[in-house]
């Protein structure tokens, strides 16, 4: 008797899983999932935002921002093994508590370094520059403008501002450095 209640249970999901199949395909959208290009754009598709001003260089911009990039990068790679190496000092059963503790206290720490670094660099692309690198080492902040964006006593002074409110460092302690 339990074997016929399995196999009516499992014709149900298997007629089940069928029918979600079918309205899925049946449901789904028809078009490509293909970029679009010049070729292949018609008329009512030009008002759309990614074909208004689409002869924009972007090389030029990916040129400027090259060194936050690649800073940007060695900065996620270095916070990465940090937090891996945190972790595994968090897993480690042989561990003592007080290790243990100390790994929590250094990991809730680089978070929260981490969230104050990403919500400045926010604020400040917000107040109209194109890019920005904030580097929060302790005691110290370093922010990273490109060049074209001009800096000038204003403008830095924008950012001190944003950087003194966010992380409550002293104004000695922070340097805008413009970045070629």
């Amino acid at each position: 008797m339990k074997n016929g209640k399995r196999h009516i249970i499992l014709a149900g999901l298997v007629l089940a899983l069928g029918t979600a199949v079918y309205l899925n395909w049946q449901f789904a959208p028809t078009e490509s999932f293909t970029a679009p290009t010049r070729s292949n754009v018609t008329r009512t598709d030009l008002g759309k935002a990614e074909f208004v001003n689409a002869e924009v260089d972007t090389n030029a911009a990916a040129n400027r921002n090259s060194a936050l990039a690649e800073s940007r990068l060695n900065r996620q790679t270095a916070r990465d093994k940090v937090l891996d190496e945190l972790e595994k000092q968090l897993k480690d059963t042989s561990a003592d508590s007080a290790t243990r503790a100390q790994a929590l206290e250094a990991r809730t720490q680089h978070v929260k370094t981490i969230q104050l670094e990403n919500t400045a660099e926010t604020l400040i692309k917000a107040k109209g520059f194109s890019d920005c690198l904030v580097l929060i080492n302790g005691e110290k902040v370093s922010v990273l403008i490109p060049e074209s964006d001009g800096l000038n006593a204003e403008k830095v002074s924008v950012i001190t501002e944003i950087i003194t409110s966010q992380t409550g460092t002293d104004l000695s302690n922070i340097i805008v450095t413009p970045v070629k």
